[in-house]
């Protein structure tokens, strides 16, 4: 997609290497343009043919190493998919045939089908470049599917504000050729949406998703998993002694759940590493590697933002059933006093008895994927949440602050484990709401703030304002007023969390043991409002 966009101008800075050069500096014999169509394991044989004709030749084998890695997903059920215009973006050669349909065909309209990391990648690189109309296509609720919902909701706002159009929980039903009515006909076609709404399209980009390429290693007999990825351990080989595989085809340990959970994660990080261990045993170095699993840290840029996680999602927990906690922070990339300081909204998920991380996600304009590394890296190694406010980060006013976003995230976490302090999240809070369960929200808000951005979102019921400052001498009055009431259901809350927490703190000392506060505040609730009222 950079490529595409322009952001990257060179066609060969592309390449990796070349067959040239891995035969000059490895003597390596690479053959482009032929085909493995059959391994016979057995016979440790395999069956190669070049492409374009029907010659076949068998060779052998000591050792063999599957690395196809992914195929697009390309649904033939839906009518017209294969029309003139459409393309999927997996290689070169699918980069080049996009760019001579761009150079000959000059699209105004695209459609996106997948809001994925090559969708958003590609909707925002056309946008930059001039594009007047894109639009995404997007089965699910929310684009972005290793974030949770409320998360995912930063980029939906950041996409429509640079002119892109978000067609959510929407599928394709049909491709069909362009009619004329307003406006010129489409090029390629008309997208026909399962909602009935109708897209014009110049051009149509498939990025729906991507299964892994494992014919090969089925006919062979290997053992695959449920998803249909090979089965490997923890040198990565198959249930073949004598075949290996690695990346985007491979199902690993989950790293983040740890256990017996597996999963598989196509990401460049990880079949690099994967490939590296297999290196190692088949080279039969001295002390060869293991690989312990995947984690799943990703990053995406998105126009102004960067969106980064690692680890499994809420979304995954829940399915799972396992017991977690969420909290949110939005501590600034660097100190506040230092221009330019913005927020990152950020994401922890952790076991509320043992600390141990489940993941995180952050979204922000700067310093974002640095914090989610920290996090990975805690992870794999051990760290449990409350550990992350011991962390020692660099520090100097244009780059962090004494303590860092990473280190907060760690305290709130510590809070909670340590019983100091509960929390509730915004969608819980919705959920409160819905059921009429009885609970007071006390607004510690100064009232200029209160005055500028209104009365909490998400709760209709009590709201009690009360700047933090006035708390604790007016706690009396009050409760004497019937505001509150000792031991009631109380939540407090403020603009990001960290307010909220010292009132919570004097509300406990003063007769409501239970009160909790709403973790990341206004700030996660008006995303959370906006997310539901889109969804409604």
């Amino acid at each position: 997609p950079y490529y595409l966009g322009g952001e990257i101008q060179m066609w060969d800075s592309l390449k990796v290497a070349s067959p040239e050069m891995l035969k000059e500096r490895f003597n390596l014999d690479i053959y482009i343009g032929y085909e493995v169509v059959k391994v016979e394991a057995a016979a440790r044989t395999i069956t190669v043919r070049q492409k374009g004709t029907t010659l076949e030749t068998k060779h052998e084998y000591d050792e063999l190493v599957l690395a196809m890695g992914c195929e697009s997903i390309v649904p033939r059920s839906i009518e017209g998919i294969d029309r003139p215009g459409h393309f999927v973006l997996r290689s070169m050669e699918d980069t080049a045939a996009i760019e001579e349909y761009m150079a000959t065909k000059h699209p105004e309209r695209v459609v996106v089908c997948g809001g994925g990391f090559i969708g958003l990648e590609f909707a925002e690189q056309m946008k930059m470049k001039g594009l007047p109309e894109v639009h995404i296509v997007e089965m699910a609720p929310q684009v972005m599917a290793p974030l949770d919902a409320e998360m995912a909701q930063y980029l939906h706002m950041e996409l429509r504000s640079k002119g892109v159009s978000l067609h959510l929980s929407d599928g394709v039903s049909a491709f069909k050729e362009g009619e004329a009515g307003e406006g010129p006909a489409s090029i390629a076609s008309d997208v026909v949406l399962t909602s009935g709404k109708t897209l014009r399209a110049d051009m149509v980009i498939l990025a729906m998703g991507v299964r892994p390429s494992t014919a090969l290693a089925k006919e062979a007999g290997l053992d695959l998993t449920p998803s249909g990825h090979i089965k490997v351990d923890e040198r990565m080989r198959t249930s073949d002694e004598h075949i290996w595989a690695a990346g985007d085809i491979v199902e690993v340990h989950n790293r983040a759940l740890g256990g017996d959970h597996t999963w598989a994660v196509a990401l460049g990080g990880p079949a690099n590493r994967q490939g590296r261990v297999c290196a190692d045993h088949l080279a039969k170095v001295e002390s060869p590697s293991v690989y312990k699993g995947t984690i799943g840290s990703s990053v995406v840029k998105v126009f102004d933002l960067t969106a980064a996680s690692v680890g499994v999602n809420e979304r995954m927990l829940k399915q799972k059933g396992l017991t977690f906690k969420a909290i949110y922070t939005h501590a600034t990339q660097h100190a506040g006093y230092y221009p330019n300081a913005l927020p990152i909204h950020m994401k922890l998920l952790f076991h509320p008895e043992s600390g141990v991380i489940y993941g995180a996600q952050a979204i922000g304009k700067d310093g974002v994927e640095k914090r989610v590394d920290v996090i990975s890296s805690a992870m794999q190694l051990g760290m449990k949440a409350p550990d992350l406010a011991d962390l020692e980060l660099c520090y100097a006013p244009p780059y962090g602050s004494a303590r860092d976003p990473v280190n907060q995230a760690g305290m709130v976490a510590g809070n909670i484990i340590n019983g100091l302090m509960d929390s509730l999240t915004p969608m819980e809070l919705a959920d409160i709401e819905q059921a009429g369960t009885p609970m007071t929200l006390v607004d510690v808000r100064e009232a200029a703030e209160v005055e500028a951005s209104g009365p909490f979102p998400l709760l209709s019921q009590s709201q009690v304002h009360v700047p933090l400052g006035e708390l604790r001498e007016r706690l009396e009055e009050l409760i004497s007023g019937g505001s509150l009431t000792p031991g009631a259901a109380v939540v407090v809350a403020c603009r990001s969390g960290q307010r909220a927490h010292v009132g919570a703190r004097m509300l406990r000392l003063q007769g409501f043991p239970t009160a909790k506060i709403l973790t990341g505040s206004l700030l996660t609730a008006t995303v959370v409002a906006e997310m539901r009222r889109e969804s409604a």
